[in-house]
């Protein structure tokens, strides 16, 4: 989507070849956070959709009021600044940088501002805070204990308040603009593997599942269509096998493309914390969402590269979480590509991005179309159920009587019904096997 401002400042990578002399030069800030990176001069992480209130980051903490609900953030301006990195706040958790030189803006994206700090460390800090989904994945230990061994960049220290995480301070590592991730995912290679990353992040996270709770999750998909006031309405059942999953948010600037695929943790998306409360989502969820924004960015050609993402991510997870799972009339992706393209619009329209809410307002169009058929295959679904019902309760009939053994004209005329029926249930059930839309 060419209206979408991320990615403001150029992404520079530190030389490593950096003189000893240049490391210990005075403290200083390489960008400045006030100059204007939109049209309106407001950074891209600023929805300025949804206020008219020029950005002031010393009052950001008193919050911003939105016809979505309050949003609310901190002077982040002063972390910013590398002698604010000389003493650590009493709120500060994990490890605490030492010998602060310079602070280097990377870039500000959609949910962020990346900076690092000299060549040891980079942080991220979210100036609009929306919970503490990135610490939480740390500071709780058995989360923290289960993704130690996995390919992901965790946190080590940080600093928050009541209203969640401020900032998030990583090991230092090489920063991918969403424009270089693209490029990467041009070849089904580089899906399959990104599906892979995916698939061992969940199945990891599998122990930590939480139960089915389809009432919650539908919950979520009328209070968006509530403020979005859209004019669709889909609502699914799900079966057992789709559970929830600790919270592990995934944007095109967390993947870190090397020899292998590994993933940076991110923050709850801002439009998410404002349309809906904050649920444990199934993993079919989290990769369709990621979907989604690949697709709406030019990332899938055909169903061909669409179907090595989720074969990748298929690989890597439990059977019941993808094959014919994934096509089910019971929770299958469907639901969540509708749910991702519903949260798509409304960052749209918080981020004030007209070509993407074209885009996702085109793809909903095409909604009551795909319910259409859902709705006619669920029906004829239930006809094929009925019909093998009937059949086993005439044949239970049939030989309770006694009748097959009699040779009776009733007899012949009931096995002929229960055999009618019987094919009816089979016919049924096949059509609609065959017309189930597929994932890809």
């Amino acid at each position: 989507m060419v209206d979408e401002p991320v990615w403001e400042i150029p992404v520079h990578a530190p030389k490593r070849a950096q003189s000893k002399k240049a490391k210990e030069s005075s403290p200083q800030v390489e960008a400045d956070v006030s100059s204007p990176v939109e049209g309106d001069g407001s950074p891209p992480w600023y929805p300025s959709g949804l206020t008219s209130e020029a950005l002031d980051p010393s009052n950001l903490e008193l919050g911003r009021r939105t016809p979505w609900g309050r949003i609310w953030g901190w002077n982040y301006s002063e972390a910013l600044d590398a002698s604010w990195w000389q003493n650590s706040p009493d709120s500060w958790w994990g490890v605490w940088p030492k010998n602060v030189g310079s602070v280097r803006i990377v870039a500000h994206t959609q949910n962020k501002i990346i900076v690092a700090l000299g060549e040891d460390f980079i942080v991220h800090i979210y100036p609009l805070q929306t919970g503490s989904d990135v610490s939480t994945l740390v500071r709780y230990k058995p989360w923290g204990e289960i993704l130690k061994d996995e390919r992901v960049i965790l946190p080590i220290g940080g600093l928050q308040n009541d209203n969640g995480d401020q900032l998030c301070m990583f090991p230092y590592h090489e920063i991918h603009t969403p424009q270089e991730v693209s490029q990467n995912l041009q070849s089904r290679n580089e899906l399959h593997a990104l599906g892979d990353a995916v698939g061992r992040l969940h199945s990891a996270l599998k122990q930590e599942a939480t139960p089915n709770t389809e009432w919650r999750w539908n919950a979520r998909l009328k209070a968006i269509e509530g403020t979005l006031k859209t004019t669709t309405l889909w609502r699914a059942p799900h079966t057992k096998h789709v559970q929830g999953l600790p919270p592990f948010h995934i944007s095109l600037d967390g993947i870190h493309w090397g020899e292998d695929v590994t993933l940076v943790p991110q923050p709850r998306p801002l439009v998410d914390h404002l349309l809906c409360e904050s649920e444990r989502m199934p993993p079919i969820a989290t990769l369709a969402h990621l979907e989604q924004i690949i697709a709406l960015r030019g990332g899938f050609s055909d169903s061909v590269p669409r179907a090595s993402f989720y074969a990748g991510w298929e690989a890597k997870t439990p059977p019941t979480w993808g094959g014919r799972f994934l096509r089910n009339l019971k929770g299958g992706v469907w639901i969540w590509r509708y749910e991702a393209i519903l949260l798509e619009l409304a960052r749209a329209r918080a981020f004030k991005q007209p070509e993407a809410e074209s885009m996702c307002m085109g793809w909903l169009n095409d909604v009551s179309r795909i319910q259409a058929k859902l709705g006619v295959l669920r029906m004829t679904n239930l006809g094929a159920k009925t019909s093998l019902m009937l059949f086993l309760l005439s044949l239970g009939t049939i030989f309770f009587t006694g009748e097959p053994s009699t040779g009776s004209s009733g007899g012949i005329g009931r096995m002929v019904l229960a055999t009618l029926v019987l094919l009816l249930a089979v016919g049924l059930y096949r059509y609609t096997d065959r017309n189930i839309p597929e994932p890809y």
